[in-house]
């Protein structure tokens, strides 16, 4: 699930990628929303990559590549 691609600064993102990086988003939601009774660094891990997927759809959408 984790994905070396999302972080990597030779990684090219554009609108082109906004439906799948939404829906990455909304499946990691769907499966590990809920992160009670889970151990810290495991939930700390799930909250990073949410909070990836959302920093690089804020970024698609602020510089314009969502149009």
């Amino acid at each position: 699930m984790l994905n070396m691609c999302l972080t990597c600064p030779n990684s090219r993102r554009s609108s082109v990628h906004l439906p799948k990086l939404h829906q990455t988003r909304e499946q990691a939601l769907q499966e590990f929303g809920d992160t009670t009774g889970l151990p810290p660094h495991q939930a700390t891990a799930i909250s990073e990559f949410v909070s990836t997927l959302d920093t690089l759809i804020n970024e698609l959408a602020e510089t314009g590549a969502a149009r």
